[in-house]
């Protein structure tokens, strides 16, 4: 069977759960980028490839999104051809039946952390995010990790199995597992884990400073497995036309399409990614009114604000911007302050703007280097820090 087949398989077997022993499921995280989704899918495909017992064990790969979202993604549209109608949405299964029935087991790849009880339910990690402090993960790990840092973390054990690695592509930690086990590589399974390794770190991009010396081991690995020799910057081309393809999307479609979603008990904060090439500027001087960002905030759970990220990319050169929309009046002096702080370092330089309300910002990041996986943990302990603050 190979990868389009099985995602049809797996697609088909979601009205016969009840007939499998156990139902594991390979979930990214909620911004089903490319990185995510193909982590899952291939992931899914490698373990449901090695299972001994596939009429009682069921792999499936979950996007951790609805199906609207996920349809904003078109250079995923565009990667996985016909199989893009094939993968399987949060909402068509219900996690937390499969949970009480004891029937449950969770791989994470592109995160390690749920916000639920499900937390129970994960056996595996694959990662390369900061691992977070007060993570869920580190309260019931911590004692047991055979290596620690605040970067990488390599656990195993009959039960669990975590690796955490800042590398710039979660499918390299997971073409990395897949190359150190008898799973024979295919041509097809190595071209979808090369994708998101080229796409995630800007074609090996220097300027963009995305990329690890085990980025570029494995890449040169999945190589041998190939055809023919490739080149693969047409790839990245295809891959970076079809993400900024912004046809027929709307100010609040441009929004929803990469979110991150911060919450805290006092301020909910939305942590958005425009499109490659498209900046935060742009957006903002095209929204004319506050309507669309308010009613992007209420489709959010009447989120309290909107973090925005933008990455434009000419010539070999990076360039990033950073904005942000408050609700909250009472927010917006502090998150001014916080993100300019030297705790942050993203070294922002404010610009104008059409649009004159005080609780709207834009800045030129000279600090080129720090993505949206670098400055969402800051957000998120502004997040924390704010409840604190309001408790005490």
């Amino acid at each position: 069977m190979n990868f389009s087949d099985y995602l049809v398989y797996a697609k088909s077997q979601m009205a016969n759960l009840n007939q499998f022993r156990s139902i594991c499921i390979v979930m990214g995280n909620e911004s089903c980028d490319l990185d995510s989704t193909i982590s899952a899918c291939v992931y899914a495909y490698f373990l449901h490839t090695i299972c001994s017992k596939p009429n009682e064990i069921l792999h499936l790969p979950i996007m951790n999104t609805n199906q609207n979202t996920f349809g904003l993604r078109h250079e995923i549209r565009w990667f996985l051809k016909e199989s893009f109608s094939d993968v399987i949405f949060i909402d068509d299964i219900n996690l937390n039946e499969l949970y009480d029935q004891k029937k449950l087991e969770i791989i994470l790849v592109d995160h390690h952390y749920l916000h639920s009880k499900l937390n129970e339910a994960v056996v595996e990690i694959i990662d390369h995010h900061q691992i977070k402090k007060d993570s869920i993960l580190l309260k019931e790990y911590r004692k047991k990790f055979l290596f620690y840092s605040t970067t990488n973390i390599y656990y195993s054990s009959s039960s669990s199995a975590i690796k955490i690695e800042l590398v710039g592509s979660c499918c390299t930690l997971v073409a990395e597992k897949i190359l150190a086990s008898n799973y024979k590589m295919t041509a097809q399974i190595a071209y979808l884990l090369t994708g998101p390794i080229i796409f995630d770190t800007v074609n090996f991009s220097s300027s963009a400073g995305k990329t690890t010396e085990k980025d570029q081991q494995i890449y040169a690995q999945l190589q041998t497995y190939r055809h023919s020799p490739i080149d693969d910057s047409k790839l990245y081309e295809d891959l970076r036309k079809s993400s900024c393809d912004i046809t027929g999307l709307s100010i609040q479609d441009l929004l929803q399409k990469d979110v991150k979603p911060i919450i805290g008990s006092n301020l909910r904060l939305i942590m958005s990614s425009l499109p490659m090439d498209y900046t935060v500027e742009k957006l903002i001087n095209e929204s004319k009114t506050l309507n669309d960002l308010n009613e992007f905030l209420s489709k959010n759970d009447n989120a309290d604000g909107v973090i925005m990220t933008s990455v434009e990319v000419k010539d070999d050169e990076t360039k990033r911007q950073l904005g942000f929309y408050i609700k909250k009046y009472e927010y917006i002096q502090p998150i001014y302050e916080y993100i300019q702080s030297n705790k942050i370092n993203l070294d922002l330089h404010e610009r104008a703007i059409p649009l004159n309300h005080a609780n709207i910002k834009l800045f030129d990041q000279k600090n080129i280097k720090a993505s949206r996986k670098q400055i969402l943990p800051f957000i998120e302990q502004f997040v924390k820090d704010s409840t604190k603050s309001n408790t005490c």
